[in-house]
């Protein structure tokens, strides 16, 4: 994958301009979910009305696999907070469930293993930064016991592959017991370079709102076994 600074700076650009617009969700909650208050937006206005809401009956399908891509860590710490306070982009919380492949069941105890580009497009092994002992935006977090997760972290930023550039994109790798590891990439809706890049698949954007400063992504995922 080829990287300059001027594609870091229209990623960057760009990821503000699709972060700053009213972002819908497009699908509903799987049937079996049981999302939990989140003690980080409770006081949170949002300016999410009720005609946004999605109207569609919630639908079971497999969660669509995607690329591990060149820059996975093995060795993330656990823990849900991926940015720490310091860091620059804008903040986003991840959350959702992960479900049998029937969704007639929420899995507890699955691990997700998340890592992703930092604002400006880079990750903290492609060679740009000094500390690659650092675990920058990497993390593990586990379902709880109704199967839900919540992370949280900033926007990533954009990178060139090739001739153009990659969305924005967070990824992904479960891991439960029994099962080999499913791999897969998050994608965000209104990103320009969606419908040019080779790899994503529309099942992987996630359904994504504003909070006043904060943006709220949904995925759930499902399993083929458990």
């Amino acid at each position: 994958m080829s990287m300059s600074s001027k594609s870091h700076q229209v990623g960057r650009r760009d990821a503000l301009r699709f972060a700053g617009v009213g972002l819908l969700a497009t699908t509903a909650p799987i049937v079996g979910c049981r999302p939990e208050p989140s003690p980080l937006l409770a006081q949170a206005r949002t300016d999410y009305s009720v005609a946004d809401a999605p109207t569609s009956k919630p639908v079971c399908k497999l969660t669509h696999d995607n690329i591990e891509g060149p820059y996975y860590r093995a060795g993330a710490p656990e823990r849900v907070d991926l940015a720490g306070s310091n860091a620059v982009g804008t903040r986003l919380v991840v959350q959702g469930c992960v479900m049998t492949k029937d969704c007639s069941r929420p899995l507890a105890g699955v691990e997700l293993d998340v890592w992703q580009a930092n604002h400006e497009g880079h990750y903290d092994n492609d060679g740009s930064m000094q500390r690659e002992d650092a675990y920058l935006l990497r993390g593990k977090v586990r379902t709880d016991a109704n199967g839900n997760y919540r992370i949280r972290t900033i926007v990533p930023g954009r990178y060139l592959n090739g001739k153009t550039y990659r969305p924005a994109h967070i990824h992904v790798k479960l891991r439960n017991e029994g099962v080999s590891d499913f791999t897969t990439q998050l994608y965000f809706p209104g990103d320009p370079y969606n419908k040019a890049d080779p790899f994503i698949h529309p099942s992987l954007v996630m359904d994504v709102r504003r909070e006043n400063s904060l943006l709220v992504a949904r995925f759930d995922f499902v399993l083929s076994s458990a």
